[in-house]
């Protein structure tokens, strides 16, 4: 198969998702290319349904006519397209014309996400307000996990591919210190990352926290320093929490709801509490996360905390890890087939 990937530029998840499924799809064989250019799908949207003022509109759409065609004649050349973005953004009808891209290139369209949109019943009801399209504007759903919100079954077009962190250089290194860090300040959380640094100067931990904006390798290299990390908010997935897990990490969060994808209940509550494994560390209020600082500090040693961590993380999450073999081959079958 010859596949092609459509994502965004810049540092985010966008661009992680697409070179690692481009990794899993190689690995089995197949010929991928992935192209930072999504915006042509932004220039396919129609004056009406778009934003934009009508002139920038119209300057956008001849400034990029040639790249753009282009970009359309290599699409028209692959089996299929698959886009890596972030939902909601993948179902904006203002954002991406998916619709009108799938007419020109005459290939089925996929979408890979770190979640299936099936198993966020919030998103989809915020969709269906604003009258956005919905699992049906894709031809296929890849996503890393399971769950999200909620667990449902897969449709015959959905599957779940996991991810292939193991390439990313990340290992359970010995720490040099105990370190914790502390991921970016979200708003109408601050609370949380307050009581977070006031115990962690009371447990005499020294910490990093992020404030600015980082590239991949920076941001890795100060993840390869922490033994612990803290999540803010609740996260649909949290690609940090995994980036710092293979690190060999512990994972702090003060709710088992808030790191949705890593639940390991067998019927998860839409936003409710979960079951989370050893390389968890559940805390409730300030005095409950200063205990079990002082817990993790006394019992913490350079080399074996980190690999009890990333050990558990292995365990109980193997395809976030290596990525799924048997759900890729199900959907190169799946493509296969709808090609003849």
């Amino acid at each position: 198969m010859k596949l092609s990937i459509l994502t965004a530029p810049g540092n985010g998840s966008p661009l992680i998702l697409a070179h690692s499924l481009k990794s899993q799809l190689e690995a089995a064989g197949h010929d991928v290319e992935v192209s930072t250019e999504i915006n042509t799908l932004n220039r396919l949207v129609s004056y009406k349904n778009n934003t934009l003022s009508f002139h920038f509109w119209l300057w956008e759409k001849l400034h990029n006519y040639f790249s753009d065609k282009k970009i359309i004649r290599t699409l028209k050349r692959s089996d299929a397209v698959v886009l890596c973005e972030c939902i909601p953004n993948a179902y904006w009808k203002r954002l991406y014309n998916v619709e009108k891209l799938k007419k020109m290139i005459g290939r089925p369209v996929f979408l890979y996400e770190v979640y299936y949109l099936a198993n966020a019943p919030s998103q989809i009801e915020t969709l269906k307000k604003k009258k956005e399209p919905l699992l049906e504007r894709y031809d296929g759903h890849l996503f890393v996990s399971s769950v999200t919100e909620t667990r449902s079954d897969s449709s015959s077009n959905a599957f779940c591919i996991g991810i292939r962190a193991k390439e990313w250089d990340l290992e359970p290194l010995p720490k040099k210190d105990l370190v914790a860090l502390v991921d970016f300040a979200q708003p109408g959380y601050e609370l949380y990352r307050r009581i977070q640094i006031a115990q962690l100067k009371k447990a005499g931990i020294d910490y990093i926290s992020l404030e600015k904006v980082y590239t991949i390798d920076e941001i890795r290299n100060i993840y390869r320093q922490a033994a612990i990390f803290f999540v803010q908010f609740p996260e649909a997935f949290g690609l940090p929490i995994l980036e710092c897990l293979c690190t060999g990490a512990q994972v702090f969060t003060p709710d088992s709801g808030w790191p949705m994808s890593w639940r390991k209940d067998e019927n998860p509550k839409m936003h409710g509490p979960g079951e989370l494994p050893g390389c968890f560390t559940v805390y409730e209020g300030a005095d409950d996360l200063y205990n079990k600082l002082i817990e993790f500090k006394t019992n913490f040693n350079k080399e074996d905390t980190p690999m009890k961590a990333f050990n558990s993380f292995i365990r109980h999450y193997p395809t976030f890890y290596n990525g799924d073999k048997k759900e890729l081959q199900k959907f190169i079958v799946f493509l296969d087939e709808r090609s003849k």
